[in-house]
């Protein structure tokens, strides 16, 4: 027996009363999917979606020359009751919709700087870094390099001046990770590092100096560390703000696009309010010159302008990286665009 024999609502006259109250609330950009019939509840549910477009323009950054659509995201439901002929209608509201777009907004932007710390560890670790967290990291492996080797006491003597374990605890992830290698009372080399001491080369670093060498154990460290993003990101959170937003873009487009500054500038204003965002944005100058100094992005010079471009390697890397980093799957274009994309705009 058919859903509509079993109610006094057809799914056709349902999903058309959907499309007039959600077209009513929220407008002509989302659409109503296709709906399934609850007999608990006596309702049909038609999910809601919104995909966003993103005019692609010229090398001038003026006409648009295509538009690519984004993979739908689901916003919410709209609820039709099938009980009688009185037809009713249940939809999220405009401030619901757009709480809903920024919570996964928020979400995807994470899952990007995720994914580019896994993609770039190696080479967000040639940044340059004040004294911070990951001080007591490069004192450990700094140490092992030089000298062959440390004493666990010392390690409990700084974590005794620090009133914390956190030597301690960077030393349990080291030797995890093969860097480090305990013996009694003692700390060695692991055959990670003497892997990265022994080559002229480290996934596509010249390792040539000792500088070299605890960058690219301090990249395996990152990576190693993605899930501690709130961590990593208070070092690391302007320079993931700038190439998470640029690398997003290439996401979406399946190519390199060049941008401009003014371009790059959203990234730091959604990451950050009030102060602290004019603070980086003050500071955006800095940052572009050390991502371009590591290899993250690019400038280039065209038509007299100034503007970015990423990285082929690091592209090809972030989106190895991404195949298990929930949302973004959805946003990366199910086409392929082989023709490189000179600008792009809202």
């Amino acid at each position: 027996m058919s859903v509509e024999k079993d109610t006094a609502v057809t799914q056709k006259e349902a999903r058309r009363a959907a499309v007039k109250k959600v077209r009513e609330r929220l407008g002509t950009h989302p659409r109503v999917g296709e709906g399934k019939y609850s007999p608990e509840s006596q309702q049909y549910k038609f999910n809601i979606r919104i995909r966003s477009p993103k005019l692609i323009l010229d090398e001038d950054g003026e006409n648009a020359v295509d538009v690519r659509y984004l993979q739908p995201i689901e916003i919410g439901k709209a609820l039709v009751s099938a009980a009688d002929r009185e037809i009713s209608v249940e939809c999220p509201t405009k401030q619901q919709m757009n709480k809903q777009i920024r919570e996964y907004e928020k979400e995807l932007n994470q899952a990007i700087q995720k994914a580019l710390v896994r993609a770039t560890g190696s080479s967000l670790s040639h940044l340059p870094f004040p004294e911070n967290q990951y001080a007591p990291v490069q004192d450990i492996i700094s140490e092992v390099i030089l000298n062959g080797e440390i004493d666990t006491d010392d390690l409990r003597m700084m974590d005794s001046f620090e009133e914390s374990d956190k030597y301690q605890k960077y030393v349990d992830d080291l030797v995890e990770l093969d860097l480090l290698n305990r013996r009694d009372n003692t700390l060695k080399s692991g055959d990670v590092l003497d892997t990265i001491q022994d080559k002229e080369s480290f996934k596509g670093h010249d390792v040539k100096t000792y500088q070299d060498e605890l960058d690219a154990a301090l990249g395996l460290y990152f990576e190693h560390n993605v899930g501690e993003l709130d961590m990593i990101k208070r070092t690391l959170g302007p320079y993931l703000a700038i190439a998470g937003y640029y690398y997003r873009r290439a996401l979406e487009l399946d190519d390199l696009p060049v941008i401009d500054e003014e371009e790059l500038k959203h990234g730091i204003k959604i990451e950050y309010s009030g102060r602290q965002k004019q603070k980086k944005l003050f500071k955006l100058s800095r940052y572009l010159i050390q991502l371009e100094n590591v290899g993250v992005i690019k400038s280039i010079h065209t038509r007299g302008k100034r503007k970015w471009v990423g990285n082929d390697d690091t592209y090809d890397n972030l989106r190895q990286s991404t195949e298990e980093m929930g949302p973004v799957s959805n946003l990366i274009s199910p086409s392929v665009n082989n023709q490189r994309t000179l600008g792009q705009s809202d």
